[in-house]
């Protein structure tokens, strides 16, 4: 099977001037809107859960002071270290954007792309594999890379967000 490079900038959403710039390890302000996109989106996401988990965790607490229910107490404080735990994940990611978006730096992975699909009993899992590196990516951008082909795909340094790819000659893999 093969793709055209149509198909796999459609896929990942660049632009053959995203595609120059990233060759040279730079973002195009484009992608950089893109991200701090993304960022907004987890930051209010992250405001939501927050938001929710704590008026849950406040109603367990006090329905287990107020009736005396040990369960409800020590539920309503188990969430709020799953409160905790899950706004310390999304801060980081926030902050990996911020830290991608203030370095300007793409990371180039070159080689042979072995296509991996892991069937699972909720949902399949498509995977790329390519330097010693698995890349998640979805059902769209995996059928759009040929199997054992070379190819060049750029991504962002700390977050690991696909930016851009193309295919490489057999000399041009790393």
């Amino acid at each position: 099977m093969t793709t055209s490079a149509d198909g796999l900038r459609a896929a990942l959403n660049f632009t053959e001037s995203d595609l120059r710039a990233n060759r040279q390890g730079q973002l195009t302000i484009e992608q950089a809107r893109r991200l701090r996109r993304g960022q907004r989106r987890t930051a209010l996401i992250g405001a939501l859960v927050f938001s929710t988990l704590v008026f849950a965790s406040t109603a367990l607490i006090f329905a287990g002071q107020t009736e005396n229910n040990a369960i409800m107490l020590l539920a309503g404080l188990g969430l709020t270290l799953v409160n905790a735990l899950m706004i310390g994940h999304m801060g980081r990611d926030i902050m990996r954007m911020n830290n991608d978006l203030r370095s300007n730096g793409v990371e180039a992975l070159g080689g042979m792309v072995e296509r991996v699909l892991r069937r699972g009993r909720q949902r399949d899992s498509y995977l790329l594999q390519v330097a010693d590196q698995t890349l998640h990516v979805t059902k769209d951008v995996f059928l759009q890379f040929d199997h054992l082909a070379p190819y060049r795909i750029y991504r962002t340094r700390l977050t690991r967000i696909l930016l851009s790819a193309e295919r490489a000659s057999d000399g041009q893999e790393t």
